[in-house]
C-alpha cells in the first residue's frame, strides 16, 4: 500500500521531450524512431497522441515502455489568452470534485488519462451507524475497462448487482449507456445514491457512478469544439425522456424533461477581466414543480488577491440523495442556507449567515483582524453572533483567538472560541502537495452547554465552503486525493449519545498503458 501511495504521489513527473536520446537508444529505439519520437514530443500535444496512437507492432511496444518505465505524462501548455482560459475552467472541474489546484492558480496541469490502455478500479467504504441496516453500511465495488482512442467501456460489480458502461464516439455522434457515463458534468443527475467517485477528473475513466441512463448526441465541431446536443433517457432522474446541451469544455450544461418538466443546469466557468478582478462561479441545481435543489457558489479576487470575496448558498434536500435513509447521514427536512464571507488578504473581514430549516431559523455575523502578523504566521481575533428562532430561541456571542499560517495553497488554522456557556476549539490544515494531490484535516471540539449550533466548514478547496451547522460533540475529518488514490475518514460525536458515526472510504484507480 505504501509503494501505491509514493507511485501515486510522483507518477508523471516527466514529459516525453525530458527523455534523452541515450535512455531511448538502450530502450532499443532504432534512429529513426527516436528522430520521429524527438520531432513529436516538440510538437502540439494532441499531435503527439495521435501518433503515438497509431504505431503498430514493436514500435507501439517500444513506446508504452518508455512511457511505463520513465511515468511519462504530457502537460497542457497554453499558447493564448483562450487555451489559459479554458485549462483554468478544466482545472475549476477538478477542484469542483475535490481536487487541486484552485480557481485561478496558473499551474500547468498534466493530464494522465489520455492515453490508450486497460484501467482498474475499487473502492469499499463503511458507514458505521448505529440502528442503520447492515446493506447499508458497507459498499463496495471492482471495475475493469478500456480507453481505446477516446473511447472508454468498463465492467463493474457494485455491492451484488453487475453493471457496465460505454462512451462511444465516432463521426462526432456520442453514444453513452449504462451506468457510469453521461456527456454532461453533473454531479447530481441520476446519482447512485451509495456511490460517489474521487477519481471524477476531466477524461478520468472513473466519473461519477450514476443510475442505468442513455444519451445519444451531435458533436458541432464545426462550429465549436465539442459543443453537443442530444437526447437521453433516465428513469433514474425523470420517468420521460429528454434533451441535453453542453458548451465547449463543458463550463455550461442543462437537461430538460418536457413529460416531467424537470431540468438541471451546471454552471462552472472563471472571468479574468483586469483591474476589475478575477472572478469563478459553480452551480448545479435541479428544478421540478415539487422542489428546486442545488447550490451557487461565487469567488471573486481584486488587486492581485488582496481583496477576496466568497458567497455560497445552497437548497438540501432527500430529493438530492434518492430513496435513502438515516437523517443522521442525510437531511430529512429541506434546508436552505446563504453564507457571505470577505476579506483583506485573509487578516480583516467578516462573515454573515443565514440558515432555514423547516420551522428552525439561524443567522449570524462575525468580524475577524489580527493581532500578531508575521512570516511565521498570524494571531487573529473573531467576535461572532449567533441567533436562533423556532422551537427556541437563543442568542450567543463567540470571542475566538486563532493561529493561522498561510503560503500559496497552504492553510494551517487552530483557535478557540469562548461562549457563555462553553467554547469549541477548530482546527485546519490543507496541503496541495502537487497538482492533483491533496492532504487535508478538518476538526472540532465543542464542550460545556452550547445553546446554538456551529459553522462547521468541512473542507477548504471543494465546490462550495462546505459550511454547514452542527451540534455535534466532536468532528473530525481526514481526506488525501490524487488522480489515482483517495482517503476519506470521518468521525463525528454528539453530545449524550452513545453511538458515534464513522465512515471510511478508500478508493484505487490503476491505468495499464499498452
Amino acid at each position: 500500500m505504501w509503494f501505491i501511495f509514493v507511485q501515486s504521489l510522483f507518477a508523471g513527473e516527466k514529459t516525453p521531450k525530458d527523455v534523452p536520446v541515450s535512455t531511448l537508444l538502450k530502450t532499443g529505439f532504432p534512429p529513426k524512431l527516436v528522430a520521429t519520437w524527438k520531432e513529436k514530443a516538440n510538437g502540439p500535444r494532441e499531435a503527439f497522441f495521435k501518433w503515438k496512437r497509431g504505431l503498430k507492432g514493436k514500435e507501439a511496444a517500444l513506446v508504452s515502455q518508455i512511457w511505463k518505465t520513465e511515468s511519462l505524462s504530457y502537460p497542457v501548455e497554453p499558447k493564448t489568452k483562450e487555451k489559459d482560459s479554458r485549462n483554468e475552467v478544466r482545472m475549476n472541474q477538478e477542484m469542483f470534485l475535490g481536487g487541486i489546484p484552485g480557481p485561478f492558480s496558473q499551474s500547468k496541469v498534466s493530464d494522465p488519462f489520455l492515453g490508450d490502455g486497460w484501467f482498474l478500479g475499487l473502492s469499499h467504504q463503511n458507514l458505521d451507524v448505529q440502528y442503520l441496516p447492515r446493506d447499508e453500511k458497507n459498499h463496495s465495488a471492482f471495475a475493469v475497462g478500456r480507453i481505446q482512442k477516446g473511447n472508454r467501456f468498463i465492467l463493474e460489480k457494485r455491492d451484488e448487482e453487475f453493471l457496465y458502461g460505454i462512451d462511444f464516439v465516432t463521426h462526432s455522434f456520442r453514444f453513452t449507456s449504462g451506468n457510469r457515463y453521461k456527456p454532461i458534468p453533473h454531479f447530481y443527475f441520476a446519482k447512485d445514491p451509495n456511490f460517489y467517485s474521487q477519481m471524477d477528473r476531466v477524461n478520468s475513466p472513473l466519473p461519477q457512478p450514476i443510475q442505468s441512463s442513455h444519451f445519444f448526441g451531435y458533436q458541432f465541431t464545426n462550429i465549436s469544439k465539442n459543443l453537443e446536443i442530444g437526447i437521453y433517457t433516465a428513469p433514474g432522474f425523470s420517468l420521460y425522456p429528454g434533451v441535453y446541451i453542453t458548451s465547449p469544455n463543458k463550463s455550461y450544461s442543462g437537461v430538460w424533461s418536457p413529460g416531467e418538466n424537470k431540468s438541471s443546469l451546471y454552471v462552472n466557468d472563471s472571468y479574468d477581466l483586469g483591474n476589475l478582478g478575477k472572478h469563478r462561479i459553480q452551480s448545479e441545481s435541479i428544478f421540478n414543480p415539487k422542489e428546486t435543489v442545488g447550490f451557487l457558489y461565487s469567488k471573486s479576487e481584486f488587486q492581485d488577491s488582496k481583496f477576496l470575496f466568497d458567497s455560497t448558498i445552497y437548497r438540501d434536500s432527500p430529493l438530492l440523495y434518492g430513496n435513502v435513509s438515516s437523517g443522521e447521514i442525510r437531511p430529512e427536512i429541506p434546508q436552505t442556507l446563504g453564507y457571505l464571507r470577505g476579506s483583506y488578504k485573509h487578516l480583516i473581514g467578516g462573515e454573515g449567515l443565514s440558515s432555514m430549516e423547516g420551522h428552525r431559523f439561524e443567522k449570524g455575523s462575525s468580524f475577524f483582524f489580527p493581532f500578531v502578523v508575521s512570516e511565521i504566521g498570524n494571531i487573529l481575533y473573531r467576535y461572532r453572533s449567533y441567533f436562533e428562532s423556532g422551537n427556541y430561541e437563543y442568542n450567543e456571542i463567540g470571542r475566538a483567538v486563532f493561529y493561522e499560517w498561510r503560503k500559496d495553497r497552504s492553510v494551517c488554522s487552530v483557535g478557540f472560541e469562548s461562549r457563555e456557556f462553553g467554547g469549541q476549539w477548530e482546527g485546519k490544515i490543507a496541503v496541495p502537495i502537487r497538482s492533483g494531490h491533496l492532504l487535508e484535516l478538518s476538526t472540532i471540539f465543542r464542550e460545556g452547554n452550547l445553546k446554538t449550533r456551529a459553522w462547521f466548514e468541512n473542507w477548504t478547496y471543494a465546490s462550495d465552503f462546505n459550511i454547514n451547522l452542527t451540534d455535534r460533540e466532536e468532528i473530525i475529518k481526514l481526506k488525501y486525493v490524487s488522480p489515482f488514490l483517495s482517503l476519506n475518514v470521518s468521525y463525528s460525536e454528539k453530545e449524550n449519545v452513545t453511538a458515534p458515526i464513522l465512515f471510511i472510504n478508500f478508493q484505487f484507480l490503476h491505468l495499464i498503458e499498452n
